[in-house]
């Protein structure tokens, strides 16, 4: 294997992962698997992520795009994401099988909450399949350890964020304490599948503390930055969705 381009890797899924409200799809036999748009789009978010955080000149276009009088709810985050990929291309060439199988033995139904970290409260419930485990797939890209830097850099970020709205919440002491250390030591840790119902997920995550950005997209779209609601199991006390991608010894 080339240093720095990927190849045989396992996607560890350090708390239940979930791909709808529906369950995972199946191929024509009947096994279960995760579209690798899936693992892409966690990608991208921290991608997105970590360039308006890094260049300067990335912020300030895609603060003046969130400026605009009048805003596109459905156009926003792909009008972000082609601001981005336009300098920073990180997706080229990224090469992901198109189903990501998994063990079947691994996958259950279970209780899920959407969880309001803002006012502790749980504001829907229902039941869907989850997996947890280890999953082999062979992943390259040139552009690995680009990856790895904005994974880290996104996954820290968002544990962070969640962490502070808790506060004092059990929560945040009996989850996220120990999370936030350990998402450290992942080699490329990723937030993947139904993790949040929110609109946009973490991909303006960015901006959640810029009070005029935060301000006007409320405003304008009527919605807020931050993805307050996340998806939260109660049996196993964690939210969702929490996982990494290591090479494989």
């Amino acid at each position: 294997m080339k240093k720095g381009r990927g190849g045989q890797m396992e996607l560890l899924c350090w708390t239940s992962l979930i791909f709808s409200r529906e369950g995972f799809p199946r191929d024509e036999e009947g096994k279960p698997f995760l579209p690798s748009n899936t693992i892409k789009e966690a990608i991208t978010s921290a991608i997105i992520f970590y360039y308006i955080k890094k260049d300067k000149e990335i912020e300030n276009k895609v603060r003046k795009y969130l400026n605009r009088e009048i805003l596109n709810i459905k156009e926003v985050v792909k009008d972000i994401k082609e601001i981005v990929l336009e300098k920073y291309n990180i997706l080229e060439d990224l090469k992901i099988p198109e189903k990501i199988y998994l063990p079947q033995e691994n996958i259950e139904e279970k209780y899920v909450e959407v969880f309001d970290l803002k006012d502790w409260v749980s504001v829907d419930s229902f039941k869907t399949e989850v997996f947890k485990g280890i999953v082999n797939l062979d992943i390259s890209s040139p552009n690995i350890e680009k990856i790895k830097a904005a994974a880290h850099s996104f996954a820290e970020a968002l544990a962070k964020m969640e962490h502070s709205m808790l506060k004092e919440h059990p929560l945040a002491k009996n989850f996220y304490e120990s999370l936030i250390p350990e998402i450290k030591q992942w080699e490329i840790p990723l937030r993947i599948g139904m993790w949040t119902e929110h609109r946009f997920k973490g991909n303006l995550l960015f901006f959640w503390k810029i009070k005029e950005i935060r301000e006007k997209l409320i405003k304008t779209l009527k919605i807020d930055i931050k993805p307050r609601y996340v998806i939260y199991i109660p049996r196993e006390n964690a939210t969702t969705g929490w996982s990494e991608l290591k090479t494989k010894n």
